[in-house]
């Protein structure tokens, strides 16, 4: 549904007077604190015909009237200006990131600390899956008889031991040329692409160290283990969620326990792994468990290659005119620092 130039510039006020003040906003506030250039007469027509749309609702009956998640989806998808982000602000997300090692998992926990920082709300960041992380170097080592201990140093960091085991001794002389040669061929690639691509190629291949072809498989195996896994989701910014919510216990309460079920998340934020772009779903238009709440989400990549996605979750009320710049602004940040991780 359209609505008129009279009904945009009044709804347009009413939500950004809702998010700044919290409390029910009446024809006499709107007439007084913006230039709308109508009566409080006309405004509280308008207002009446706006609410009949479903884009205001009353609280009570003598009071002003709120925004209802179908006025958010309008404003946001219609009306929302855009500010940019200040010098100050870009720096100070800049700067949380010149704290750290950076290694993959520090950029994103700083990453969700700076989220619920700037945008007072809590922060939700995916991490990629551990099949996408980009090997930085193997190394074999012999055990005992056909016990070989696979070594993986990957770019985030992680360090992921693997034991393999033969049906015969392989002599360590061996094993140090099978590792030179996967890292002249496999290093800065995601784990995925070195099982499904690298390998069946290299095998295929003739140049090989002397047992390549036999030993490859029970590599790929190896890499194929669930422990790659990991926990991939990092959150921050509960406490503004209770500052938010402090008037409105049982929402409070729906709200917190969303973050228990980390499931939940972990699914919801993966929808926008692949997705371009910053997202903004509001109330039920995303799931009947976010009532009441508001989410945007964007991903971030490595390359240009997606591989994860983050997010703020507050009030719908929130300052959309600048969590919206916020979180596209923080995912180009990441996506760069990121990109140089892998190389």
């Amino acid at each position: 549904m359209d609505l008129s130039p009279r009904h945009r510039v009044i709804l347009k006020a009413l939500v950004e007077e809702f998010v700044s003040d919290n409390r029910p906003v009446g024809s006499k506030t709107l007439s007084e604190k913006y230039e709308i250039g109508l009566s409080p007469a006309t405004i509280r027509s308008s207002l009446a015909e706006l609410e009949d749309m479903g884009f205001v609702v009353a609280r009570h009956t003598s009071g002003g009237r709120v925004p209802t998640e179908t006025g958010y989806r309008f404003y946001v998808d219609s009306l929302v200006t855009l500010f940019e982000l200040t010098i100050k602000e870009k720096q100070r997300i800049q700067e949380e990131y010149l704290k750290m090692q950076f290694r993959l998992d520090q950029v994103l926990v700083a990453t969700s600390k700076v989220l619920a920082s700037l945008s007072q709300s809590a922060s939700v960041v995916l991490g990629p899956e551990g099949s996408l992380d980009t090997l930085k170097h193997i190394e074999l080592i012999h055990v005992n008889g056909g016990e070989v201990l696979m070594i993986l140093v990957m770019r985030s960091g992680t360090v992921l031991n693997r034991n393999i085991f033969f049906d015969y001794h392989i002599s360590q002389e061996t094993l140090y040329q099978i590792s030179r040669y996967m890292n002249d061929n496999v290093k800065g690639f995601d784990v995925h692409e070195i099982q499904n691509n690298l390998i069946p190629q290299m095998m295929m291949k003739k140049d090989g160290p002397e047992g390549f072809s036999v030993f490859a498989p029970y590599i790929a195996r190896g890499m194929a283990s669930d422990s790659l896994a990991g926990d991939n989701l990092y959150i921050d910014g509960l406490k503004h969620l209770y500052e938010n919510f402090r008037d409105e216990e049982d929402r409070l309460e729906n709200i917190l326990h969303l973050f228990d079920e980390k499931d939940f998340l972990r699914n919801f934020f993966t929808q926008y792994v692949p997705m371009d772009g910053v997202y903004t779903i509001i109330g039920k238009d995303g799931d009947t468990k976010l009532g009441g709440v508001t989410i945007i989400a964007t991903n971030y990549r490595m390359g240009e290659k997606r591989i994860g996605s983050m997010g703020i979750i507050g009030p719908q009320r929130m300052n959309y005119n600048k969590a919206l710049p916020l979180l596209e602004f923080t995912s180009k940040l990441v996506s760069e620092m990121i990109t140089k991780l892998s190389r």
